[in-house]
């Protein structure tokens, strides 16, 4: 069931590789052909299974629409929960487990959130003594909330089996209608599950959020950080036009080989220069524009790594010399790379 284009447009961008692939393998297990898989998600089945891809954002949603018709009275998505790798959340699970505490664990998650799927939203809403999770995509409105009810699903195990948190919900809302008996959901989250709802959310005790995580390390939790700082600069802002998504995903590609020429960029993105830099005034902006806020990115990210020298960061990022570097990060910050360094070790003390 393909989406209307006015949907599609509300949707592009991609999504992580491994929660299709995980979709993929439960769809296979539950006796769906790879045939039948392509069919539901448009897609081909090499890149389906190709580690580097970032399939479009709706693929995972259409294909549980294709799950949900198939077997209409059994609750599907518990049974994703229950038998999917938490390695399905990719990176972010390794970095939540060393956040301190439950409340900068989702912190993190949200910050991050565009690793998982482009126009994702995830938020924390704090009213009275309750805290809320709250989780939304535009693709929702294709498979009517099966993949937000598996990812509510697997939030709770990470919750439960990773950040060992010692509360159970107040209450889970999901936006789908349930698949098989309300008992069966309640004993999966431990708590009331409510249907139908505009959102899919995750409802606890704000007093919850001040939780220890029983494996948190402040050094590996800021490496962590770090790490998906440059990660998060290969991947596309949420309202990106396509054309922009793809100059993005190319200069991620070039800045990974240290290359930040235009050239090199209009190469990988499979245009001439010239194209390129036609796609990017299109949509007022310009590609030089785009090479320099990732270069940007880096280099802030670059520096936070104390074993890393100016030196170092300034040919990973394609200077010529070190003078060049620190005269572009002054421009891009207001600051020396020496100076942005020392500010961010003493915010780090604090």
């Amino acid at each position: 069931m393909p989406p209307n284009r006015t949907l599609r447009d509300k949707i592009r961008g991609g999504s992580h590789v491994g929660l299709v692939t995980t979709t993929v393998a439960f769809a296979l297990s539950r006796g769906m052909s790879m045939t039948d898989i392509e069919a539901a998600t448009g897609l081909d089945g090499a890149v389906l299974g190709d580690p580097d891809a970032r399939p479009p954002a709706d693929a995972t949603h259409r294909l549980w629409v294709a799950l949900s018709e198939a077997e209409p009275d059994t609750p599907l998505e518990l049974e994703a929960s229950r038998a999917a790798s938490l390695g399905a959340l990719g990176g972010l699970m390794h970095g939540m487990q060393y956040a301190a505490t439950l409340r900068s664990a989702v912190s993190f998650l949200i910050q991050n959130r565009a690793v998982l799927a482009d126009r994702l939203e995830i938020e924390l809403i704090e009213t009275g003594d309750e805290a809320h999770l709250v989780a939304r995509h535009p693709a929702d409105d294709i498979d009517g909330g099966y993949v937000s009810a598996v990812g509510a699903g697997l939030l709770v195990r990470l919750f439960r089996e990773v950040l060992n948190l010692r509360a159970t919900p107040i209450h889970v809302e999901l936006i789908s209608p349930p698949s098989g008996p309300a008992k069966a959901y309640s004993d999966f989250f431990r708590c009331p599950v409510r249907f139908g709802a505009d959102r899919a959310a995750i409802v606890f005790r704000r007093d919850v959020l001040s939780q220890t995580v029983k494996s948190a390390d402040p050094s590996l939790f800021a490496f962590v950080e770090r790490h998906f700082e440059l990660v998060l600069s290969r991947i596309a802002v949420s309202g990106d036009p396509p054309d922009i998504l793809s100059l993005r995903h190319a200069i991620a590609e070039a800045a990974s080989a240290g290359d930040y020429r235009a050239e090199g960029v209009a190469r990988r993105a499979g245009r001439s220069l010239r194209t390129a830099q036609r796609r990017a005034a299109a949509h007022e902006r310009s590609l030089h524009g785009l090479i320099e806020d990732a270069r940007a990115s880096n280099a802030r990210a670059f520096l936070l790594d104390d074993d890393m020298t100016v030196r170092q960061a300034a040919t990973l990022l394609g200077f010529s010399d070190e003078r060049a570097f620190r005269r572009a990060f002054k421009r891009w910050t207001g600051v020396t790379p020496s100076t942005y360094r020392n500010d961010e070790r003493t915010r780090r003390r604090r």
